[in-house]
């Protein structure tokens, strides 16, 4: 299967013009409308985001995309890492992204997330890298914790902000933390953020065990961890006093 994207890009190179989150989340939107298997559901499948991104057309860029997702993984030095994007110029037209089978067995919630984020340098960082065939192209994620590191480089910060989005969208996040809220009986307020425009977000005096009990049931619902509802909740603004 394919999906198509659009960004703002300077069309001689196809590299991004500098994207603010809300139009990486409006990227990340375009990509979850076409890899959704099941309408309505929360948690984006690893089977579904890998079938439907076989071969991916970015502002019209046709990018051939060969999953790897059964070995190990390891960078330049051979030490083991999370994930993998790469080209090659004896394999034009093609991004190679290979996900640790041995780092991700037994947590589908770091396997979503990992080939989440190297679909952002996919879709953001190959069509540059085809535009100049003798050019090699590499992306490594170390590890675990810079799929939520905000102070990497910019192609880095850049894919997690669109894998954040494309698991996590900031409505559908929103709506169904709302639900979450209703049911424990949490507090809510009237306060700036980014999901459903008009509804409230959590009041910040609510019991903390209960908002992470909130937060435990939202990351079963969309199939991450804890910890990346945490951020998420924070970078749309969900919580009161909590935006960044």
């Amino acid at each position: 299967m394919s999906i198509t994207v659009e960004y703002p890009h300077h069309a001689a190179s196809g590299a991004p013009r500098p994207l603010s989150a809300q139009t990486l989340w409006a990227v990340a939107a375009q990509v979850r409308r076409q890899a959704m298997t099941e309408p309505g559901g929360f948690a984006l499948p690893l089977a579904a985001l890998v079938g439907a991104t076989r071969t991916v057309s970015a502002n019209g860029r046709a990018i051939l995309v060969a999953w790897e997702l059964d070995h190990p993984v390891h960078d330049g030095t051979g030490a083991a890492v999370l994930g993998v994007c790469e080209t090659d110029p004896d394999m034009p037209g093609t991004a190679l992204v290979s996900v640790n089978a041995r780092m991700v067995a037994g947590r589908p919630d770091l396997a979503i997330s990992t080939a989440a984020h190297e679909l952002g340098h996919v879709v953001f960082d190959v069509p540059v890298a085809l535009g100049t065939p003798a050019r090699r192209y590499r992306s490594v994620t170390a590890g675990p914790s810079a799929l939520l590191d905000r102070t990497t480089a910019a192609s880095e910060r850049r894919a997690n902000e669109f894998m954040g989005a494309l698991l996590a969208p900031p409505v559908q996040l929103h709506l169904r933390m709302l639900v979450h809220a209703r049911s424990e009986r949490l507090r809510t307020v009237h306060a700036a953020h980014r999901g459903r425009q008009g509804s409230r977000v959590l009041a910040a005096d609510n019991p903390p065990e209960v908002i992470e009990g909130v937060v435990a049931a939202l990351a079963g619902d969309f199939g991450v961890s804890e910890r990346f509802i945490a951020v998420r909740l924070s970078r749309y603004g969900l919580v009161q006093g909590e935006q960044r």
